[in-house]
């Protein structure tokens, strides 16, 4: 890693990513909370950050185990071992999202094959038939299934591609996504029946690009100066509460943040360094990011049925919802499931 990625992640870790991982991933909470209410919420866009968290797990996995996967020695760390690695540490607090969406079925009177659901949320295998949601019981584990297919591709075919080839790629699937936006309206792809074939240039173009984003900061290049990157950092958040008042068509404000704001988030973020009590809220809230999307649109659809079953109590379990879902988080994340299943490391 070079001294630019050093300075700004001493410790390994990149703190301001952490931190936006975070607010993320609390905007993906508050847009799919609204509609169950029929409100519009502060987020009406924030699906959009799911395409922030391809790219920037494509970036990161990248700084932190290309060197592995590509070493010649007996520290190389080879596809299956990666794979195995990677479905370990997301797994279990998954598993947990899934049960609590079989529990809800249950809580309801919903018993048919509630197995094969169940068994599908818990071996990521998605159900693809009619409009509804390829994963029933947890709906936003779509994107973590598209994610750990992109390990796999990133472990088998990104690591062996040349940076230009890489960059063919990328911009390849770039076109693709922006032929699927126009073609379903919004960059809000994959996670039903009617969309699921868009996910694939979703995670194509933002994991790609975050693979050859990564390699670029692992070899120091464009250095940012301390108030560029945070304020470039800051579009992330800023974006995705305002895109909705901007002068442009929703395919279009959508990909003017894929393709542009959030890269140049990424790559000013991954420059900050931080301090102090600001480091641990940023910690914080990158532990608390996977736990609060694994678990919480089932607890956010329990909640809301309870709500509409009591109406005069309905103001107060919306909030109760919200905050079930953030302690739950917080919960997992200093559990061990945060950790994953134990695996013996190599290298």
């Amino acid at each position: 890693m070079s001294e630019i990625a050093r300075s700004a992640a001493p410790s390994g870790r990149l703190p301001l990513l952490d931190a936006l991982r975070g607010v993320a991933a609390l905007g993906v909470v508050l847009h799919h909370e609204a509609p169950l209410y029929g409100t519009p919420g502060l987020f009406p866009r924030a699906y959009l950050a799911v395409d922030f968290f391809f790219m920037l797990s494509g970036f990161v996995l990248t700084l932190a185990f290309e060197p592995k996967l590509r070493a010649q020695t007996e520290a190389r760390l080879n596809a299956a071992d990666f794979m195995i690695r990677r479905v370990a540490r997301l797994w279990p607090v998954l598993a947990v999202g899934v049960l609590i969406g079989a529990g809800w079925r249950l809580s309801i009177g919903f018993t048919g094959q509630l197995w094969l659901l169940t068994l599908s949320g818990l071996a990521l295998w998605p159900i693809v038939r009619g409009a509804g949601g390829i994963f029933q019981l947890n709906g936003p584990q779509w994107s973590l299934a598209y994610e750990v297919l992109a390990n796999a591709i990133h472990a088998l075919v990104l690591v062996r591609l040349k940076n230009r080839l890489l960059l063919v790629f990328v911009l390849a699937c770039a076109g693709l996504l922006a032929w699927c936006a126009y073609a379903w309206g919004s960059v809000g792809l994959g996670d039903t029946g009617r969309n699921w074939w868009g996910g694939f240039a979703r995670v194509g173009f933002g994991y790609g690009l975050g693979v050859w984003m990564g390699r670029q900061f692992a070899a120091g290049r464009a250095p940012v100066s301390p108030a560029a990157a945070w304020a470039g950092g800051l579009l992330l958040p800023l974006t995705l509460f305002s895109l909705p008042w901007w002068p442009l068509g929703v395919v279009a404000g959508d990909l003017l943040a894929a393709f542009a704001v959030f890269p140049v988030a990424l790559w000013c973020a991954a420059h900050v360094a931080l301090r102090g009590g600001a480091l641990k809220i940023a910690d914080g809230l990158g532990r608390l990011s996977y736990p609060a999307y694994a678990i919480h649109g089932p607890v956010l659809i329990w909640g809301a049925s309870l709500a509409h079953g009591h109406g005069a109590q309905a103001a107060l379990i919306r909030p109760l919802t919200v905050g079930a879902v953030l302690a739950l988080a917080g919960l997992l994340a200093i559990s061990p499931l945060a950790h994953g299943i134990p695996v013996r490391r190599k290298g």
